[in-house]
């Protein structure tokens, strides 16, 4: 009787069972699946941060030492007719702050680089040198640009492989004793026709007295490679009586052009003067994309229309337009931008 009951007691089937293993042979395909999918995720993320965490040091690096620029303007005194009795009082300086576009600017001046999109060039105190210590306010020459190269003439010497071609973001910044504002004029005293110390194109020009004078390209130094790009936009301060935002950076460089020196009629308000802002925007992209622009050949890949970035009116239709361009290639990229404030720059907007 006891061994009945026992018998009649209820158990899984054999159909149950395999049923329930399906199931849980489905849940745990799904989880794998899902846990591959986050792994991928985070893999991506993980690269993309990799990918992108040298051009950000040369950005903030970039950033930093742009707010650092300086021009030391002061008043000085004209006497055109020599009558003795001032004309009229002017600013000036020894010093100079320019942005241009680095593809005219800079064509031979680089070496085997081929320079594209902005150039910005200045003097700031940052005590770099090589003969001199503890002087950490020394006025060094600075300047930055992209440029589409290989890294044959920077590359540590231990390094055996092929020199790879990339765009890179280059730095300028030979040592205060270097700097060709600190040079005393000789070359132009001994000229028969004498002429005025010129600074304007002080980034390519030697130092008077120096024994191992380097040229401009062995000044350069590789920051970051895979930048495609850097803009620069020097802009106003934004006051009541300026209207709009836009109003407030297109009247001293509505074509992305600055220069300090430019004493033309139309910008004698602004010379020898830092603008007090200026616009970085710096785009680069990953190096499987690096690679790929290498395999298409020497010359500098296009990346961009070369209508982009002539008005700043127009700038962010022209980014939206840039970034298009890269995606329709494939590209992964990442946009870095900010606004710089010049701590030492004393705008005044009038005569």
């Amino acid at each position: 009787m006891k061994l009945g009951k026992f018998l009649k007691k209820k158990a899984f089937s054999l159909i149950e069972l395999m049923v329930a293993m399906g199931i849980l042979s489905v849940l745990m395909l799904m989880m794998t699946l899902l846990l591959d999918q986050v792994q991928e995720t985070w893999q991506y993320s993980e690269s993309r941060i990799s990918q992108f965490r040298e051009a950000r040091v040369a950005f903030d690096l970039m950033s930093k030492n742009i707010g650092q620029a300086s021009l030391n303007t002061y008043w000085d005194l004209k006497d055109e007719d020599r009558d003795g009795i001032v004309d009229q009082y002017f600013r000036t300086s020894e010093l100079h702050f320019t942005v241009f576009d680095a593809a005219k600017e800079l064509a031979g001046k680089a070496g085997s680089q081929q320079p594209v999109g902005s150039g910005i060039f200045f003097q700031a105190p940052l005590g770099y040198s090589d003969n001199y210590r503890n002087l950490n306010n020394l006025f060094n020459a600075v300047g930055y640009f992209v440029a589409w190269g290989d890294d044959r003439n920077f590359r540590p010497s231990i390094i055996r492989s092929e020199p790879e071609t990339r765009f890179r973001i280059f730095e300028f910044r030979p040592p205060a004793e270097a700097n060709q504002v600190f040079a005393d004029g000789a070359e132009e005293r001994n000229m028969e026709v004498r002429t005025d110390q010129i600074f304007d194109k002080w980034y390519s020009q030697s130092v008077s007295g120096l024994e191992d004078q380097l040229t401009f390209e062995q000044y350069l130094n590789p920051l970051a490679k895979n930048v495609v790009t850097v803009v620069v936009s020097p802009r106003e301060s934004i006051s009541d009586d300026l209207g709009n935002r836009e109003d407030s950076f297109t009247r001293i460089a509505s074509n992305y052009v600055f220069d300090s020196n430019d004493p033309s009629p139309a910008r004698v308000r602004f010379t020898q003067q830092l603008p007090p802002l200026v616009r970085i925007t710096m785009i680069a992209i990953d190096e499987s994309g690096g690679a790929r622009l290498e395999s298409e050949g020497e010359e500098a890949p296009q990346l961009f229309p070369e209508t982009l970035f002539q008005n700043v009116s127009r700038y962010e239709s022209d980014l939206q337009e840039a970034t298009t361009a890269l995606s329709e290639r494939n590209l992964n990229y990442k946009i870095f931008s900010t606004l710089i404030s010049i701590r030492s720059a004393k705008w005044s907007p009038g005569d």
